[in-house]
């Protein structure tokens, strides 16, 4: 949460700076200002998501005609480099660019960005990043901890359980204890629709939902609030003035939300999508493990 705070006021400060540039220093080629996407990169498979915004303040979304191609440099060296598929973190609204990436050293790397608009290249920012040698969440390959979860058996009031306007209650019916117990692939969803700092929570969950009937015989599927919530739904006061934390949260050491995590049968984490997630890449992830 206080990382998606961090991200959310960046977006901010990078609007303010792209709106006075716009009204200062007009020139024929237009800044793009780049958005990190990800609370942490590692050494490994990673996705890599970037928002671009222009000078007058809107988001470069995936329109016809708009391509985006990155490189990724360590020590003024390009590592490796390639296109970037765009997926709506709020659909019609907004979204940002994403990339699989293997990153095979720890330091400090740079983002270069090629991107064409409506047939006119447009200048984009450096945008400097950290890769760590080890994922402070659970990775990819990680088991899943098990946790002990709301559910409807426990808390039949579904109020307590997810913030969701309209809850899938197939979502609620097992824990993550239980869901490695199954042997199953199971697909858990962190997410609060109600409270959500970025307005990405709801629309990941509706996603999540979108999917599930393809896979309901094979996958079972989890949503968790990452915080207490009281009988009628709001947020519980945690000891030190902000909301209090669920459990699973902290087991499972998220300091962001929205994430989605896909568990093979065998209890290990084969795909993780911080913020939003599009129903193509779900659907490849599930099958992946399915397969």
């Amino acid at each position: 949460m206080r990382t998606l705070l961090v991200l959310a006021t960046v977006i901010i400060v990078l609007a303010a700076i792209a709106a006075a540039c716009s009204s200062d220093t007009k020139t024929d080629s237009q800044a793009v200002f780049p958005i990190a996407g990800n609370s942490e990169l590692v050494v490994g498979a990673n996705r890599f998501g970037v928002g671009l915004i222009d000078e007058d303040n809107r988001p470069v979304l995936g329109d016809a005609g708009t391509k985006v191609h990155l490189r990724f440099l360590l020590n003024d060296e390009v590592r490796t480099e390639q296109d970037a598929i765009f997926v709506w973190a709020i659909p019609d609204v907004n979204g940002f660019w994403t990339a699989d990436v293997d990153f095979d050293q720890a330091g400090n790397w740079s983002l270069e960005t090629d991107l064409v608009r409506a047939g006119e290249e447009l200048d984009v920012q450096a945008l400097p990043f950290a890769v760590l040698a080890q994922s402070q969440y659970p990775n990819v390959g990680d088991g899943a901890p098990p946790s002990e979860n709301l559910t409807l058996a426990t808390e039949p009031n579904i109020k307590k359980i997810s913030t969701d306007p309209n809850p899938d209650t197939a979502f609620y019916q097992m824990t993550i204890t239980q869901a490695l117990a199954a042997g199953k692939p199971f697909v858990v969803t962190f997410a609060t629709p109600a409270f959500c700092q970025t307005r990405f929570c709801g629309p990941v969950v509706d996603n999540v939902k979108a999917v599930r009937p393809q896979f309901a015989d094979e996958v079972n599927f989890i949503h968790i609030e990452p915080f207490v919530l009281t009988d009628e739904g709001q947020l519980v006061e945690g000891p030190g003035g902000g909301p209090a934390v669920a459990a699973p949260m902290d087991e499972w050491r998220l300091l962001t939300e929205p994430w989605v995590f896909v568990v093979d049968a065998d209890g290990r984490i084969a795909s993780r999508f911080e913020g939003a997630a599009s129903t193509e890449e779900l659907t490849a992830a599930i099958e992946a493990v399915l397969s």
